[in-house]
């Protein structure tokens, strides 16, 4: 394989690589997703043996019909192959939806959990610190932020800080610096401004998927109650029931959330292993992965199974560093996307598209961004000065509507939370230091400073 994909990036015998390319990556594909799934899969039984609360009610049907078709694979019934995958791939589209509609939700718990914070203090006897002052607390953010060398480590922590501090922007000020960095995309691709302002929109509660309420009707109602919350004249009741309620939401996304991931795991695995198993080596480490999924099926339809759980957990001793050892070859040979770009030709006049509109999806299938739509063109196309003041202007008629709909503690969270996401707009030092003071102290509103000391000691202390 090296000298395959050494061929194909010095553009030398391109038909003849490209022949030998598509079947040796699958190959590789198939193992690393064989040993991930035999991991996943098993991994998942274990937990649902132990604790049923893991599976969200409604994705009970998906892992039925993940044991319905890895009994279907394990038992060699090729016939069930192309409907098995089609149900695989509307089963992942069904959980990036759900997924979609969850971060929308977390978004949403986020604002509100800020401007929450920001009147805890209301209801607590307590002063500011002896030792504070706005040139002081201004004084150790900036040693905090400028102790590192690596420039991205700055920005890192001064996208951290702006993000806590008591923000007290006009709408127009927000605009303007909103406005600032938009400006930076103007020439880019239209697919990076998108990506920004999708980062944005969430951020800001603005992004709504049209499922959203369907799927998570708990989170919609609870949502609902959150919104009807006067934070100005909150009283200590109203307080306490929301901190207890905002417990609560987070303990359910976070559970929904976990049971996603651990679902789409496994599709992505079973999926890879269906995409590529014309090309599954025969070798004892395979035959092992083949062995524990099967077994781990039968354990999970509730049949007997040749094996105790102790043998089959004895048998992943074989398959310990295996996975550690392909990955490095599995990034090394993935030529993917040099093919995409300089060889569509050759692939079609060699009569390998096929073969290849699978080999391109396996890379998304084994990254770290789980949920990636496999086939989502990305928009190369240039984001022109039109196109980017068409998008600012209904960016900033939902962020008007957003600002009437919601009082000012909202606003400042709101704000405070996507200028964090912006590109840093210091032109120097000087500047930074001067914002985080003067923000400081324009602040009078004693619970709220409070709440942002403790916050930003917290960030410093980490």
């Amino acid at each position: 394989m090296k000298k395959i994909v050494g061929n194909i990036l010095k553009n030398k015998n391109i038909d003849d690589s490209l022949k030998a390319y598509y079947g040796g990556f699958m190959e590789i594909n198939n193992k690393y997703a064989n040993i991930r799934l035999a991991m996943n899969y098993y991994t998942y039984y274990t937990m649902v043996a132990e604790d049923d609360g893991i599976l969200e009610s409604e994705n009970m049907s998906g892992i039925a019909q993940i044991n319905s078709i890895i009994e279907h694979m394990a038992e060699g019934r090729e016939k069930y192959r192309i409907s098995d995958i089609q149900k695989l791939e509307e089963l992942r589209n069904r959980i990036i939806e759900k997924v979609q509609d969850l971060t929308c939700y977390v978004d949403k718990v986020n604002i509100y959990e800020h401007a929450l914070n920001r009147v805890e203090y209301r209801f607590r006897e307590q002063e500011l610190p002896s030792w504070y002052s706005d040139e002081t607390i201004t004084r150790l953010l900036m040693q905090f932020i400028l102790e590192d060398e690596d420039n991205m480590a700055i920005n890192r922590k001064i996208s951290r800080v702006i993000g806590q501090l008591p923000i007290r922007f006009t709408k127009n000020k927000f605009y303007e610096l909103l406005s600032n960095g938009i400006s930076i995309y103007k020439g880019g691709t239209k697919e990076s401004f998108r990506d920004f302002l999708y980062m944005l929109k969430t951020t800001s509660m603005l992004e709504e998927t049209p499922t959203m309420e369907l799927n998570y009707p708990y989170l919609e109602e609870i949502s609902e109650t959150f919104r009807n919350i006067k934070f100005k004249t909150i009283s200590n009741e109203e307080y306490k029931e929301m901190r207890y309620n905002i417990t609560e939401v987070s303990d359910y996304i976070e559970n929904s959330m976990n049971s996603n991931m651990m679902i789409q795991e496994i599709i992505n695995d079973l999926l890879i292993v269906l995409y590529t198993i014309e090309y599954q080596a025969q070798d004892n480490i395979l035959k092992a992965c083949t062995e524990i999924i099967k077994d781990t099926n039968l354990l999970f339809l509730g049949k007997v199974s040749p094996k105790s759980v102790e043998e089959l957990e004895d048998m992943f001793v074989m398959l310990e560093g295996i996975q550690e050892e392909l990955y490095p070859k599995l990034s090394s040979y993935d030529v993917t996307e040099q093919i995409k770009d300089n060889y569509m030709e050759q692939v079609q006049q060699l009569g390998l598209t096929e073969e290849y509109s699978v080999v391109f999806r396996l890379p998304g299938l084994n990254s770290d961004s789980m949920f990636v739509e496999l086939d989502r063109k990305a928009d190369n196309s240039e984001a022109d000065e039109g196109y980017i003041e068409r998008e600012q202007e209904k960016l900033f008629a939902k962020y008007a509507k957003l600002f009437d709909e919601n009082e000012k503690m909202i606003q400042r969270a709101v704000m405070s939370a996507a200028i964090s996401e912006l590109p840093v707009f210091f032109n120097n030092i000087s500047e930074l230091q001067d914002f985080i003071y003067d923000t400081l102290s324009l602040c009078t509103d004693k619970s709220e400073k409070l709440a942002c000391i403790e916050i930003l000691n917290g960030i410093m202390e980490e």
